[in-house]
């Protein structure tokens, strides 16, 4: 009887110790969190297609970027202008236009090797991770530099804008929702939108 509580009491130390050590594990930077679905996501697209293979890109995606903030920052002052049928309606609409987009970009960078070159605090209590593609054959093309913005949420991190080259994607969005909905109106811009989901764009 005294040998099982003893066993009992190792097995509830040994439980406890990897409960409080799970979350010092668990807890990764920015720069490892990008690195990480990167990986993902990579090696998965390097598989042949399929609905299966899809559904688990799109899961990884989903699971780093904060669609909700890219959608508010993108619409800028027409957020406000919104109901919150309308909210969700925008944000799904992005949602599939992101992840078919992000996708896109990791498939023509396959064969690129890309390095990590650390963190630094941004704006609006964000982290920038800095990163750069080169191309492995081709040692006389430019490296291509890609910025991630993430915020730190409850569930970790999560990305709120990809600068690439100099270039925002929020910006680009912001841009052009802009420019459409201040000539033809809200309606039209969704519609174009799906217009481009139906025949694959981004």
């Amino acid at each position: 009887m005294l040998a099982r509580i003893r066993l009992l009491a190792s097995v509830g130390a040994l439980f406890l110790a990897t409960s409080l050590a799970s979350p010092a594990q668990a807890a990764e930077s920015a720069q490892e969190f990008i690195q990480s679905r990167q990986t993902q996501v990579t090696q998965l697209v390097r598989q042949a297609p399929g609905t299966q293979r899809d559904k688990q890109v799109a899961a990884v995606i989903d699971g780093m970027i904060d669609y909700e903030t890219l959608t508010k920052r993108s619409l800028a002052g027409h957020w406000a202008d919104l109901s919150d049928a309308q909210h969700k309606e925008f944000t799904d609409i992005l949602r599939s236009l992101v992840r078919r987009n992000y996708e896109r970009n990791i498939k023509n960078i396959l064969d690129y090797r890309v390095e990590y070159l650390g963190e630094e605090p941004g704006s609006e209590e964000s982290v920038v991770v800095h990163s750069r593609a080169s191309s492995a054959g081709n040692t006389r093309e430019e490296p291509i530099s890609i910025d991630y913005q993430l915020t730190k949420m409850a569930g970790g991190w999560r990305v709120v804008d990809v600068v690439t080259e100099g270039s925002s994607l929020v910006n680009n969005y912001k841009n052009q929702f802009h420019r459409i909905i201040q000539k033809d109106g809200y309606d039209v811009l969704v519609r174009r939108m799906k217009e481009k989901l139906a025949k694959g764009q981004t």
